[in-house]
């Protein structure tokens, strides 16, 4: 497995296969456009025999930038736990180090339990804040990302 940092030339094939491995709500195409030709430094994709397997998409703050926003992270359905994702974060956290970062943040939607326990196993804690929400058995902050959009914002110091 290689796991390199994106180039743009990439974009379209992330696009691909954020819709094929379609377990996640899809963005609007230009965002992976965007991170993968303005935030190369910390986006990464994974490959196995030239085939893309995984990517990871986030960017340095520019408000806050001892901060490492980790956007989007997703593996092929045949490739989950076999350490992919371990790997593209690890490229992801260690990039931000060297940036001069010291925190991870990440948000989740409530329902994603697969994400929530990879951001667990990565060392990343659940945040409170004063507005939290119960969904389905997770707190999470109430419109977090707009009206009816609850989601479990996620940290790790670095």
């Amino acid at each position: 497995m290689l796991v390199r940092n994106v180039f743009e030339s990439d974009f379209l094939g992330i696009v691909e296969k954020s819709k094929e491995w379609g377990d996640l709500v899809i963005e609007r195409e230009t965002i992976y456009h965007v991170m993968c030709v303005h935030f190369r430094g910390t986006c990464f994709v994974a490959e196995d025999r030239g085939e893309l397997i995984g990517y990871l998409l986030g960017f340095r703050s520019q408000a806050l930038p001892d901060q490492a926003y980790m956007h989007l992270l997703q593996v092929a359905p045949s490739y989950r736990g076999l350490g992919v994702g371990q790997r593209l974060f690890s490229q992801f956290q260690q990039a931000a180090i060297a940036m001069g970062c010291k925190k991870i943040t990440a948000v989740s939607r409530p329902q994603n339990k697969t994400g929530m326990a990879f951001y667990k196993r990565m060392g990343l804690r659940q945040e409170t804040a004063a507005n939290m929400i119960e969904v389905e058995g997770v707190q999470a902050i109430k419109d977090y990302n707009g009206p009816g959009k609850h989601m479990v914002l996620w940290s790790k110091e670095i």
